[in-house]
């Protein structure tokens, strides 16, 4: 299933027509409706408004909700991978339990690239480097981590990240509430 076809899924589970979620996203009806016939590929600030309207997170956009929360696996090689451009970081979900307490998420950025801007959203975080140097600004502190180094934080101070090193960089992150990215501020 793509995004346009959950995101319809979704707002007719709600009893939302496209006219009631434009009003609430500022997204006009024919662009509503190109996003879910897949004609359109919405932004990262497109998608936030759209699930922050239907009050789910970003995130359940992009993976496959699962029936049971007491055992999940999760094959290498068979997760949802999830890329928001502006971010210029690759996401897969290693816990696909959209209605759990928490998410953990394999991430990816490519040596130069990151996000470009700070983001907030309510939670907490935990970030835990396996390969690479990442570089965490929360606000105007900078800290640099290397292979096995980890930080905590506060997700609704402003923070980024940027790969800081040589070669594509590689972290877990988890993530409390798991509403990843449901609520950016740019």
């Amino acid at each position: 299933m793509n995004v346009g076809d959950k995101i319809r899924k979704i707002r007719q589970s709600k009893k939302l027509t496209l006219g009631e979620l434009s009003k609430l996203t500022g997204i006009t009806i024919s662009g509503l409706s190109q996003i879910e016939r897949g004609l359109n590929n919405p932004s990262l600030d497109t998608l936030t408004k759209i699930t922050k309207a239907l009050g789910v997170p970003i995130m359940s956009l992009f993976v496959e909700e699962k029936k049971s929360s007491e055992e999940v696996l999760t094959k290498r090689g068979k997760r949802s991978k999830v890329m928001f451009p502006e971010a210029e970081i690759v996401y897969e979900p290693l816990s696909p339990i959209i209605n759990s307490n928490i998410e953990f998420l394999l991430a990816q950025i490519e040596e130069g690239k990151g996000q470009k801007s700070q983001v907030t959203h309510e939670g907490e975080e935990c970030v835990y480097v396996i390969r690479g140097k990442l570089k965490v600004c929360i606000e105007d502190r900078e800290y640099i981590l290397g292979e096995g180094d980890s930080l905590y934080f506060k997700c609704s101070r402003p923070h980024n990240f940027m790969n800081a090193g040589e070669g594509k960089l590689i972290l877990v992150l988890a993530v409390t509430p798991p509403s990843i990215y449901s609520r950016v501020v740019h």
